[in-house]
């Protein structure tokens, strides 16, 4: 029986019930929301698990970084170009990973996706601390409905639920003025993966005046440069190659195609385009700048929330796993287009990992068309997501009268 047969009625179900629960304003207590999640994500991980196609980077990638840590080497400077260009955080976790496989007598398909699966539900009552008082038990048992999350963390096993569990515990930390937990959590975040250096300005904005400002900086710059570090002092990266180590982390390939403009370039074909690339670093900054500049006096979730939804609007390249970024703050502060996006990106990214992978040498080419196409349909729902309304945060002049009381519905 193919993955899509089996995984995809429970799937669509949590996305009704996702839906449905906004209508008619459902708020059931934590720990239903914590099961509901859960049996997804269980039922989910257990039949990729058991599946023979396998996602390459989760098959063999994050093997060999784990492997790579396990005999003291780092894997930025020994694994296949692109294959790894992170901090030795997560290849820290992979490792782990990969120990607790063996004592348990656990598969590679199911001890390599237990911590992204529980990052993912520790996001759960997270998300319900950002929204708030009123809106937290509703927002947390959307999410752990929502398919993009289930698919990512249980399915790809992938890690912005690791990441995104940092960057939205920095966010509460800031806004409870737990200045210094702020900037360790972000900091962590960003020893993840480096697009989390987007989060960083609504986390700084979160907590008042310059010096704890400066302080959540510290930690900022701080954390990642420890795990930089331990590449010296705990794998076998000479103190020399420290400086061709942060240049490589910092590097990707370019493989473009998959997704928006560089699509229309490729005929919707997946390939690597260092010139694409160099041009599309270019578009996403700029688009990232007049993005900062024209939400500047924005509450800090709502910049955080439009700066995660332009880089997906204006990269010239992505991955599926892409697309969860912005769905917790799109659920703590909804807007009016916030359904459709969340929608339009499950239902993408599921025809990605679910049948694109069934196609594999039949008829993949052809599929892979289309559905590199389609991702306009997505952007333009990206698009609609925006805050357009909130430009302003709460409380400053010319703006609406209370941005955080005239945030619609959404649902």
């Amino acid at each position: 029986m193919s993955l899509a047969v089996v995984t995809g009625p429970p799937l669509v179900a949590g996305l009704v019930l996702a839906l449905v629960a906004g209508r008619r304003g459902w708020a059931p207590p934590l720990w239903v929301a914590l099961a509901v999640g859960a049996a997804l994500r269980l039922l989910v991980m257990m039949a990729g698990a058991n599946d023979s196609g396998v996602p390459y980077d989760f098959g063999h990638d994050f093997v060999d970084a784990g492997n790579a840590v396990l005999n003291g080497q780092n894997p930025t400077m020994h694994l296949r170009e692109g294959g790894w260009h992170f901090l030795p955080f997560l290849a820290y976790v992979l490792a782990g990973q990969l120990k607790l496989g063996d004592l348990l007598g656990l598969s590679w398909g199911i001890a390599g996706r237990i911590v992204p699966v529980v990052s993912d539900l520790v996001l759960i009552p997270l998300i319900g601390r950002l929204a708030g008082a009123g809106q937290d038990r509703l927002r947390a048992f959307q999410y752990a409905c929502v398919p993009l999350g289930v698919l990512v963390s249980a399915l790809h096993g992938q890690f912005p639920p690791i990441t995104l569990v940092f960057a939205v515990a920095a966010l509460v930390c800031a806004r409870a003025g737990r200045v210094h937990a702020a900037g360790l959590f972000i900091g962590l975040s960003i020893a993840c993966t480096h697009w989390s250096l987007l989060i960083v300005p609504g986390v700084v904005l979160a907590v008042a005046g310059a010096r704890n400002r400066l302080t959540v900086l510290g930690w900022t710059a701080g954390v990642p440069a420890v795990f930089l570090l331990s590449g010296w002092f705990v794998l076998d990266t000479p103190l020399t190659q420290l400086p061709l180590l942060a240049q490589r982390i910092m590097s990707t390939r370019a493989v473009v195609g998959d997704w928006g403009w560089t699509s229309l370039v490729t005929g919707g074909a997946q390939m690597e385009a260092p010139v694409l690339g160099r041009i599309g670093m270019v578009v996403l900054v700029a688009g990232l700048a007049a993005a900062a500049w024209w939400w500047r006096r924005a509450d800090p979730v709502d910049l955080t929330l439009v700066l995660l939804l332009v880089f997906l609007i204006v990269t010239h390249r992505l991955g599926a796993q892409y697309l969860l970024w912005p769905v917790p703050f799109l659920l703590a502060r909804p807007t009016r287009g916030a359904w459709l996006a969340i929608t339009l990106s499950s239902l993408w990214a599921a025809f990605g990992y679910l049948r694109l992978y069934e196609l594999m040498g039949v008829g993949y080419s052809a599929a892979h068309e289309w559905w590199a196409y389609s991702s306009f349909i997505v952007i333009a729902a990206l698009i609609r997501a925006l805050p357009w309304d909130r430009r302003i945060a709460a409380g400053q002049v010319s703006g609406p009268a209370d941005a955080r009381t005239t945030v619609p519905a959404a649902d």
